[in-house]
């Protein structure tokens, strides 16, 4: 079972990358963060970024 602590983590990353996607954000409390939490997270929201976008053109070409 996952601890709550490390879904709040995750859940904090998450929220990093796409403020960052974004291009928006305020000052937070990034401490209890990893370097690892922010790059997973980056690869993540990227791959998904990335899909939707190929989705998309291809939705709208055919």
């Amino acid at each position: 079972m996952i601890g709550y602590s490390r879904v709040r983590t995750a859940i904090q990353a998450i929220r990093v990358v796409l403020c960052a996607f974004v291009g928006i954000g305020k000052a937070r409390d990034l401490s209890a963060l990893r370097p690892q939490h922010v790059i997973i997270a980056g690869l993540i929201c990227a791959v998904m970024f990335v899909t939707g976008v190929i989705t998309v053109v291809n939705i709208v070409a055919n």
